[in-house]
């Protein structure tokens, strides 16, 4: 692709396999943050100097264990805040799997930006104080998190999220049993990730989390980070997805009497 450039090739891992049975979506971040750094190392930046800010993500395909894929890399907006692009395909089928647009702040990178034509932003609003918040992780950010500028990692953001997930979905209804015995999970297909600050190995990390929105497959789940000691906020981040039926491998309408429980909880603009 023109202006695109190869800054990762890999394969999926068992262990890297969530309980919905496809990539989890925090190893996604993992190999976009390595993508990143690979791409700013051959335009001449630091990327110990470099920080993200906002990162706005697709998932529209499945990738599964044993896959292999690859990720091409792009500017798409330049000055002072510019923005990257990553594509990532499945490797065999050339299939588009992901996309992630994300904004960094710390870095001039030189070339003429590509035009973009991916999905584009959609504004979601965001929950205030009134919404049903459930409080979902609760944690400390370890050294082994780090990533090269000493923040915390890109994934290590997502997994505390996905682990937010597990509690708000259990708040109206939807638990590990249930999800288990009936066969379905959360099968996400956008993220929208903006950075207040950012969190570093012996931070206290809270998590709190609501329902958004709500469809007949489909809910969006705020989340909110902060510091546990100062309460600062460090990260927001918004999650469209789908409840997916695992063995038909397509979206599933949800139950009446949870949908009915999730209308309870829904988050205030």
């Amino acid at each position: 692709m023109n202006g695109y450039s190869e800054t990762f090739r890999g394969d999926v891992s068992p262990w890297e396999v969530d309980a919905t049975e496809h990539f989890t979506v925090a190893y996604y971040y993992e190999k976009f943050e390595a993508a990143t750094w690979r791409f700013l190392r051959q335009n001449g930046v630091d990327p110990a100097t470099v920080k993200t800010t906002e990162a706005l993500t697709h998932y529209k395909a499945e990738l599964r264990d044993r896959d292999i894929y690859k990720v091409e890399t792009a500017l798409i907006g330049d000055g002072d805040t510019p923005t990257i692009a990553h594509k990532l395909f499945n490797a065999e089928t050339g299939t588009l799997c992901t996309t992630m647009q994300q904004t960094l702040k710390g870095a001039s990178l030189p070339g003429q930006p590509v035009a973009w034509d991916g999905d584009e932003r959609e504004d979601r609003s965001i929950p205030g104080d009134d919404a049903s918040w459930v409080p979902s992780s609760r944690d400390i950010a370890r050294p082994v998190e780090a990533n090269w500028c000493g923040d915390l990692a890109l994934s290590s953001y997502i997994h505390r999220f996905s682990t937010a997930n597990s509690f708000i979905m259990s708040a109206f209804g939807m638990t590990p049993e249930y999800m288990t015995t009936n066969r379905v999970g959360l099968s996400t297909f956008e993220f929208q990730l903006v950075f207040h600050g950012q969190a570093k190995p012996g931070d206290m990390l809270d998590v709190e989390s609501c329902i958004a929105q709500l469809g007949g497959s489909s809910l969006r789940i705020y989340h909110r980070m902060r510091n546990a000691e100062t309460g600062a906020d460090i990260a927001g981040l918004s999650q469209f997805g789908v409840q997916l039926d695992l063995d038909a491998r397509r979206p599933s309408r949800i139950a009446d009497d949870l949908r009915e429980r999730a209308q309870a909880m829904l988050g205030a603009d």
